[in-house]
């Protein structure tokens, strides 16, 4: 048990060690979960501008295509 308590103080500098690594942590976490989400909104922009262009695209073709047979 002497070893872990010793692991956790770190040679007098646990106390200054393990709040840093905390907030490392915290702030890896918080900008995954900032990515994440950013990559979730950036995905259905993506998807709504494609049903766009693929409606446009159909306007566009049989528009065409009733102009070439007239």
């Amino acid at each position: 048990m002497d070893q872990v308590a010793t692991y956790f103080d770190m040679g007098g500098y646990g106390l200054f060690i393990w709040p840093c690594f905390a907030v490392s942590a915290f702030v890896l976490l918080v900008l995954y979960l900032s990515s994440r989400r950013r990559l979730t909104i950036v995905e259905k922009e993506l998807a709504t501008l494609e049903r766009r262009r693929q409606k446009q695209s159909g306007r566009n073709i049989s528009s065409s295509t009733e102009e070439s047979l007239s």
